[in-house]
C-alpha cells in the first residue's frame, strides 16, 4: 500500500514539473530557429517572444561574423532549462551605388555598365553590373535616364538610374588662319600651327594637324600640305595649302666634289678629317672643348635635307667635306670630335616626331652630369646652339623627347614632359562600331524608342567621367538554402565551443558572370 502511495506521489511530481517547464516556454514563447539579416547584431532576445532576464549563451558567439552568411548551430540556457537553437545569418539587402553621370556623343561606343556606377558595396559580393534592357541605342539627343541593375551573389538585385546626355553632333569642326607656307632648308623651322586655329560647336578643344607627307624636302617645288581637324563626334574637316621648298644655295667653299643629296658622298676616312679639325678646337677643359666643337660645327655648316639610309661614318665624312646636311650630319660630326677628345656623349632622338620628322642632339657629360648639346643650324627663332642645357632649358616643340631612356640630366630630371606643343599625334576618338541608347520603351507595335526624360536640350560638353569597375565574385543563386543539416548537438558543458557555420551550398547558377 505505502509503495503504491509513493508511486502515485511521484507521478503527480513528475507531472507537475513538466507543467511547469511547459509554462515556462509557452510564457517565454522560445524560438529554436531563427533567421537574422547579414550586418545585424547577434542577440539572446531574439530567441523569444518574452526574452527571462537570466538567459544567455552557453555556446561562445563572439567569432561569429553577422556579415557572412551562414548557418550555426547554438546552445542557450533560460532559467533551469537548456536549448540547441540553429541561428540563421541570411543576405536579403540588394547593394548600394552611386550613378555616374555620362555624357556621350551618339556615335560613341556605350561604357560598360559597371562605369556608370560607382562606390558599389554589398555584403556579400557582386555578382554581376548589367544594363537593365541591353546595351542601350540612342536614337536621338537629350537627356534620359538608363537603369542599371547590380545583382549580388544571394540574388539580390538595385537598380540604379543613370543620367545620360546624348549629343546628337553631325557639324565638323571650322579651320581658320590657314595660309601658304615657304621653307628654305631645316623643315623643322616652319610652324605649320601659327595663327591656326579650329572650332566645332561642341568640342571645345577640336584636334587639328598638318599632313605634309607629300612633301619632299629634299628638292625645290611646290607643294600641298592638308590641314585636318577632328572633333570628338568624328566629325572631321580638311583644307589644303600650298608650300614652296626652296634649297638652300651652296657657297663657293662648300662645292667639294659632286653632291647627290645622300648622306653618302664618298669612301674617306671621316677619322683622318675628324682628328685634323679636332687639332684647333682644343681648350682648357672639357667645357670649353666641347663648347669648341659645338660652335665650330654650328658656324661651319648649312642645314640641307637630305635622302637615304643614316649611317654614322657617311653622315660624318659628309659633314667633314661637304659641310652640309641635316640634323643627323650635325649630330655625327660632334660625336666624332667629342669621341676623339675623350669626352662622354650619346645620341637623343625627338619623341614623338614633329611634322612627321625626326631630330637628333646629343647629350653630352661636362663637369660630372649630363647636359643637352644641339649644334644644329636653320632655326629662326634659335640661330644659336644650344649648349649645357637642362631638361628646363631645352623645352620646346624642336627638342621632346622620353627621358626615362636617358641617365638622368643636370637638374635633377629623370622622366621628362615637354610643354605641349601641336604634333601630328591626334587626340584617341571614340570607337564607331557601336551606335548608341537609353531607357528603351516598347510600344504595341514593337518598336523599340528612346524616350528622353525632358525635353530636348543642347548638352554640355562635360567630360565624361571614369569611374572603376568593381571586382567580380561567385555567380549569384536563384535563393540560399533553406534547409540546412543540424551539426551534431554540442555536449552539455557551461562552457561550449565556439560554434563552426555550415554555409548553405548555392544553387544551380541562373547565368554566367559578367566579365
Amino acid at each position: 500500500m505505502k509503495r503504491k502511495v509513493l508511486s502515485i506521489v511521484v507521478c503527480i511530481v513528475a507531472l507537475c514539473t513538466a507543467a511547469i517547464f511547459a509554462a515556462c516556454d509557452t510564457l517565454y514563447s522560445l524560438k529554436n530557429d531563427v533567421t537574422i539579416e547579414v550586418g545585424t547584431p547577434i542577440s539572446i532576445d531574439v530567441f523569444f517572444e518574452n526574452p527571462p532576464a537570466d538567459s544567455e549563451f552557453l555556446t561562445d558567439v563572439s567569432g561569429i561574423n553577422t556579415n557572412e552568411p551562414a548557418v550555426y548551430q547554438l546552445r542557450i540556457r533560460y532559467g533551469k532549462k537548456t536549448a540547441d537553437v540553429v541561428l540563421r545569418i541570411e543576405d536579403h539587402t540588394a547593394p548600394t551605388a552611386n550613378p555616374v553621370p555620362k555624357t556621350i556623343y551618339m556615335n560613341w561606343k556605350m561604357p560598360k555598365a559597371a562605369d556608370c556606377v560607382s562606390d558599389v558595396y554589398d555584403f556579400s559580393g557582386v555578382a554581376k553590373i548589367e544594363y537593365k534592357d541591353g546595351e542601350p541605342v540612342f536614337t536621338a539627343g537629350g537627356d534620359f535616364e538608363v537603369p542599371v541593375l547590380i545583382t549580388d551573389v544571394y540574388g539580390n538585385v538595385a537598380e540604379i538610374k543613370v543620367p545620360f546626355t546624348v549629343i546628337n553632333d553631325v557639324t565638323p569642326p571650322v579651320i581658320s588662319g590657314t595660309h601658304d607656307l615657304e621653307v628654305e632648308g631645316n623643315p623643322d623651322a616652319v610652324d605649320f600651327y601659327e595663327g591656326v586655329t579650329a572650332t566645332d560647336d561642341y568640342d571645345t578643344d577640336p584636334a587639328i594637324t598638318a599632313d605634309d607627307s607629300q612633301v619632299d624636302y629634299t628638292k625645290t617645288g611646290t607643294y600641298t600640305v592638308i590641314y585636318r581637324a577632328r572633333d570628338k563626334a568624328g566629325n572631321e574637316s580638311s583644307v589644303p595649302v600650298m608650300i614652296n621648298v626652296k634649297l638652300p644655295a651652296a657657297t663657293t667653299k662648300n662645292k667639294t666634289g659632286s653632291d647627290n643629296g645622300t648622306y653618302h658622298v664618298g669612301d674617306g676616312d671621316p677619322y683622318a678629317l675628324a682628328r685634323k679639325v679636332m687639332s684647333g678646337l682644343w681648350g682648357k677643359d672639357d667645357v670649353a672643348t666641347a663648347r669648341n666643337i659645338f660652335n665650330w660645327v654650328h658656324d661651319n655648316f648649312y642645314f640641307r635635307l637630305l635622302s637615304g639610309k643614316r649611317v654614322y661614318e657617311h653622315a660624318a665624312y659628309r659633314g667633314f667635306t661637304k659641310k652640309s646636311g641635316d640634323c643627323y650630319v650635325y649630330y655625327s660630326c660632334c660625336k666624332m670630335l667629342l669621341d676623339i677628345a675623350g669626352i662622354d656623349n650619346m645620341r637623343v632622338d625627338r619623341y614623338p616626331k614633329l611634322n612627321g620628322k625626326v631630330h637628333f642632339w646629343l647629350l653630352v657629360k661636362l663637369n660630372g652630369e649630363w647636359y643637352h648639346c644641339d649644334a644644329t643650324e636653320g632655326y629662326k627663332d634659335h640661330p644659336g646652339v644650344w649648349f649645357m642645357c637642362t631638361d628646363d632649358q631645352i623645352n620646346d616643340r624642336y627638342h621632346k623627347f622620353n627621358g626615362k631612356l636617358y641617365p638622368p640630366r643636370a637638374g635633377g630630371s629623370k622622366d621628362f614632359k615637354a610643354s605641349p606643343t601641336p604634333t601630328e599625334e591626334t587626340t584617341p576618338t571614340p570607337s564607331e562600331e557601336v551606335t548608341p541608347s537609353p531607357t528603351p520603351t516598347t510600344d504595341p507595335s514593337g518598336n523599340v524608342t528612346a524616350v528622353p526624360t525632358e525635353t530636348q536640350q543642347k548638352p554640355t560638353d562635360a567630360p565624361v567621367q571614369d569611374t572603376p569597375t568593381p571586382t567580380p565574385v561567385p555567380q549569384i543563386t536563384d535563393e540560399p538554402v533553406q534547409d540546412t543539416p543540424s551539426p551534431t548537438p554540442v555536449p552539455k558543458d557551461t562552457e561550449a565551443p565556439a560554434p563552426t557555420p555550415t554555409t548553405p551550398p548555392p544553387a544551380d547558377p541562373t547565368e554566367p558572370e559578367e566579365g
